[in-house]
């Protein structure tokens, strides 16, 4: 097996040493409601035009993964504050 690199602090991880495996997912949530602000949206025009885009744009709106390898030190670092919120 070859070394890695933690995708954070760039530290080498030899084989054999203790590493992390981050993935997040980022998905599309519905609530049910559907809010249309205005009543002379075209449904029909709407979906021909959501067609045009690219696959992979109107996937990523939905749900997008990340992968990451990191360091036992980094991993401390991540679990201590995930979404970079203020501490206090």
């Amino acid at each position: 097996m070859l070394s890695q690199k933690c995708n954070r602090c760039t530290k080498i991880i030899d084989p054999g040493d203790l590493f992390y495996r981050l993935t997040i997912k980022v998905f599309a949530e519905f609530d049910g409601i559907i809010n249309i602000k205005s009543a002379k949206i075209n449904l029909k025009e709407e979906i021909e035009k959501a067609k045009s885009y690219p696959e992979d744009l109107i996937e990523e709106e939905v749900y997008k993964e990340f992968d990451f390898v990191l360091c036992p030190r980094c991993k401390e670092i991540y679990c201590a504050n995930p979404l970079y919120l203020p501490l206090g």
